[in-house]
């Protein structure tokens, strides 16, 4: 009887963890970016997309539905570290900036290319330029021309944020159920 309940345990199990395995979509894979002026002034953001669809590179720009960006958010910073002004440039799939660009190449996790981050109506901020080359923070005065407040060289940081895995959660209660099991056995 002893055998059966183990066999049953196990079956239930390894059929419980296939199961769920397959029940749990594609989850988008999360990014965090950060730029570092020199002046001081920097910008961090995150920005997701699912990377069963998303080719090995892709672009978006402009106001309305992204193909492959799920959420873009980006918030910039003084030199003490106050915050300037924060953005959502695309939410659940839709841009919500006119001037919105962005590119990115799932391969080697790397913003590339022309990007424009941020705000676009007068008192916002923004990030423009071309990675690697030339980024510039600007304000948007009430009047006349948007002006630099600060720029580096191009320089942006993407680092993955590491996403929890549904199979790990299902091993470990596995892990705990035979723990149980185990020390029961060794009480009788």
């Amino acid at each position: 009887m002893q055998d059966l309940v183990k066999t049953l345990t196990l079956t239930t199990g390894v059929a419980l963890t296939i199961s769920l395995t397959g029940t749990f979509p594609a989850q988008a894979v999360t990014l965090n970016f950060g730029w570092n002026g020199d002046g001081g002034y920097s910008a961090r953001g995150a920005f997701n997309y699912d990377e069963s669809t998303a080719p090995a590179s892709f672009s978006e720009s402009g106001f309305g539905t992204t193909k492959f960006l799920r959420s873009l958010s980006i918030a910039f910073f003084n030199p003490l570290n106050n915050l300037v002004a924060a953005y959502n440039n695309v939410v659940n799939s839709n841009s919500t900036a006119q001037y919105f660009k962005f590119n990115f190449n799932t391969v080697t996790q790397e913003i590339f290319g022309l990007i424009d981050l941020g705000g676009e109506v007068a008192g916002d901020t923004y990030l423009s330029g071309t990675v690697n080359t030339n980024l510039s923070l600007y304000q948007v005065p009430q009047f006349g021309s948007d002006f630099i407040i600060d720029k580096n060289s191009g320089a942006i940081a993407v680092t993955t944020v590491p996403e929890p895995s549904p199979v790990l959660g299902v091993l470990a209660l596995s892990a705990v159920g035979i723990t149980y099991r185990i020390k029961r056995q060794l009480k009788h």
